[in-house]
């Protein structure tokens, strides 16, 4: 039994498609990061919540175009396509990060911060993101089976 579930573990994440997932939620993860840092310094650290939906929107078109093209290499439709990943997107990062960073800044009170303006609960939340974002895409998103069930329909999701 252990060995199945450490087999399926290497199959998920032990491959290419991780790694350019990975290196690419590097640079959605700047861009997060840097908008939310940039408007924090500009509105306050105490008024974090109008500073993380522009970074989360911002870092959701950026994935999307960066796991459209290179690590999922896609040849869906383009508006089905971008609908999912942008709801999955958008659930995954309320979940994780607004709630997950409210929990941790908010509720436990862990306020450090990485430099002035970023605390460490925005980093720590985004970890959780990051393995939810890669398990969504690869079995809801950027996956053949929409693609098919399109066709079926007659091809109502055309680009």
């Amino acid at each position: 039994m252990v060995k199945k579930i450490w087999a399926r573990l290497r199959e998920l994440f032990f491959n290419m498609q991780f790694l350019r997932y990975t290196i690419s939620g590097v640079i959605v993860t700047l861009v997060d990061m840097g908008v939310f840092y940039l408007l924090s310094n500009l509105l306050g650290l105490d008024k974090w919540y109008f500073s993380l939906l522009p970074s989360i929107v911002l870092s959701i078109l950026t994935a999307y175009v960066i796991n459209r093209v290179w690590v999922f290499k896609s040849k869906q439709p383009v508006l089905s396509e971008i609908f999912r990943f942008s709801a999955g997107r958008l659930v995954v990062s309320l979940v994780f990060q607004y709630a997950g960073f409210y929990l941790i800044y908010d509720v436990i009170g862990f306020k450090t911060e990485i430099i002035s303006n970023l605390p460490w609960a925005k980093a720590i939340s985004l970890l959780f993101v990051i393995v939810g974002n890669y398990l969504l895409g690869k079995y809801f998103v950027f996956t053949e089976s929409w693609s098919k069930d399109a066709e079926t329909r007659g091809g109502e999701d055309d680009e």
